[in-house]
């Protein structure tokens, strides 16, 4: 198999039309179709099944997908590493509001320290492939978890600890209570463990809530547009506490606490890159 078989395997993937997916790469329908065919015969299984309305993949095409992203990753991100135009390269990944709300000073002194570091910050990705995928095989130097699994080659150290509050736009007359979650006033995301099992603490297993986001940026306007309340870590809630545009509520429950953690390979701790981005980070390595 070569990358320009993998390539047109994830545009037909994602896009689930040979005459669209050859479009989309600038090829002919046929070259796609040769292509799918050659990786097709490399690996032995059938990666698709068509009809004449409809591309779906099969089993094999299920399994075989995030490996082919995997390897598509690892051979755009060696391209990087080996450019002669920057003396390092440092690839970070973890939730956006991570980097907007609490790093983004950090980052910008950062790049007036090191003008040399190429820097490059991934959010939105499946944890569980973060870690498992892109830490182990070294594409991401430093992975920023609120949640981050025990793995025997994986060294953590911890960086932040931050509260979480509920707020909102407008006062309450009285403090928030279990019961105020059914309201169609309240606004869900879900936060760092140990949020999530402590939130089914609070409402039950099967609580669907009247509105839900899994974007820090979208929860945070729809706050301050007074949707209604939610949760917030302090850390993103403050600057809008300070400004009085969000009110934090009282509760007569004890809320938790979140830990961010940093994440990385521990065969490479020594290895620059790492110890750039804990040095942005404000982490140091534990020995």
């Amino acid at each position: 198999m070569d990358s320009s078989q993998l390539e047109a395997f994830l545009a037909v993937c994602k896009i689930r039309n040979f005459t669209k997916a050859s479009e989309h790469l600038h090829i002919s329908q046929s070259a796609v179709t040769a292509r799918i065919k050659a990786l097709e015969s490399s690996i032995g299984k059938t990666l698709f099944q068509r009809d004449n309305r409809h591309v779906t993949l099969t089993q094999a095409g299920i399994a075989f997908l995030p490996y082919a992203e995997r390897i598509m990753l690892l051979y755009e991100e060696s391209k990087v590493q080996l450019s002669e135009e920057f003396e390092q390269y440092l690839v970070l990944s973890g939730p956006g509001s991570v980097w907007h709300y609490r790093y983004l000073q950090d980052i910008l002194a950062f790049r007036r320290k090191h003008p040399n570091v190429a820097i490059r910050f991934l959010s939105n990705i499946d944890p569980s492939y973060m870690v498992r995928d892109l830490v182990l095989d070294g594409v991401v130097h430093v992975a920023v978890r609120f949640d981050p699994p025990d793995h025997p080659k994986v060294s953590k150290e911890l960086l932040f600890e931050d509260d979480i509050i509920l707020v909102s736009a407008h006062k309450k007359d009285s403090a928030i209570r279990k019961t105020d979650f059914i309201s169609h006033e309240y606004c869900h995301i879900e936060w760092g463990d140990p949020f999530p099992e402590w939130f089914i603490s609070i409402v039950g297993a099967g609580f669907v809530p009247s509105l839900q986001t899994d974007h820090s940026f979208i929860m945070v306007a729809m706050l301050l547009q007074g949707a209604g309340f939610g949760f917030l870590p302090r850390s993103i809630a403050q600057p809008f506490l300070d400004s009085q545009q969000l009110i934090q509520l009282e509760c007569d429950f004890d809320t938790p606490t979140i830990c961010a953690k940093a994440v990385y390979l521990t065969e490479n701790r020594e290895h620059a890159s790492v110890k750039l981005g804990l040095e942005m980070l404000g982490a140091s390595i534990q020995k």
